[in-house]
């Protein structure tokens, strides 16, 4: 998992532990009336919403986005410079022999092996990184919609204990307690899903969309570039160019520091 994440995670989780921890009755914040509202509110709702194989691809590619990290641009650069070297010493062949472990990579670099028409190939690849982005995108969506369902079904909530609230006035007094509770509860869990996980997930999601487009980018430059036979020097700084001064990679040796 990215170390960011991780530390934030369990940093929010951790102040909602300390903070109920400190309260005379801890239980009391799981009060199942409230949890059934909000969560059961938020699964319904955006199953409505989405089909539900969308909804399963939403979270898989979640999943991939914190707990996968893609190579860093400088290394794309040094990668791709690498293969431009070998392709002007040994042929276009001899990269069959050496894919790169990247499944987009190693297709561009496939069809470059094949020998298909330049234009074909710049077409496929930028089909499939729109495909790829469009699904990112679906994905940011959805964890945007739950950010916006939870504190209104957390509002249900509070609006349903309220009316329970008031129908016990006079009556009993736990009946006045568990409306209460109800209504202040719901409120709380529907602002933790919200502002926790959902927003900060979506983020996430459109964070590591742009920086996979970004090198995606890169990728179908350079093999467009290897492509065309350009000279690995020449390639080299046509890559450099979409990076920052401190990011630059010389093949004199050293990637630079991230900057």
């Amino acid at each position: 998992m990215d170390r960011g994440t991780l530390i934030g995670l369990l940093l929010g989780l951790a102040l909602l532990g300390v903070a109920i921890g400190f309260g005379p009755n801890p239980k009391i914040f799981f009060y199942w009336p409230s949890l059934v509202v909000v969560f059961g509110g938020v699964i319904a709702s955006t199953l409505i919403r989405f089909p539900l194989s969308n909804v399963r691809s939403a979270f898989a590619v979640a999943s991939r986005a914190f707990f996968t990290h893609p190579a860093s641009r400088q290394a794309q650069v040094v990668q791709l410079v690498g293969l431009s070297q070998r392709a002007k010493r040994e042929g276009l062949k001899s990269l069959e022999s050496h894919m790169p472990e990247d499944p987009f990579l190693a297709k561009g670099i496939q069809m470059l092996v094949d020998r298909l028409d330049r234009d074909h190939i710049r077409d496929v690849l930028t089909q499939e990184i729109h495909a790829t982005q469009d699904r990112h995108g679906f994905g940011q969506e959805t964890f945007r919609f739950i950010a916006g369902s939870a504190p209104s079904f957390g509002m249900v909530g509070t609006l349903i204990g309220m009316v329970q609230l008031f129908a016990s006035i006079g009556k009993e007094t736990d009946k006045l307690a568990s409306a209460m509770a109800l209504s202040l509860l719901s409120t709380l869990w529907g602002a933790i899903i919200a502002y926790l996980f959902a927003l900060p997930i979506s983020g996430k999601l459109e964070f590591r969309s742009k920086e996979e487009a970004q090198i995606r980018a890169l990728q179908l430059e350079g093999i467009m570039g290897i492509e065309e036979g350009m000279n690995p020097t020449q390639l080299e700084e046509a890559l450099n160019a979409s990076l920052s001064p401190r990011q630059k990679v010389r093949r004199s040796g050293v990637g630079a520091i991230n900057g």
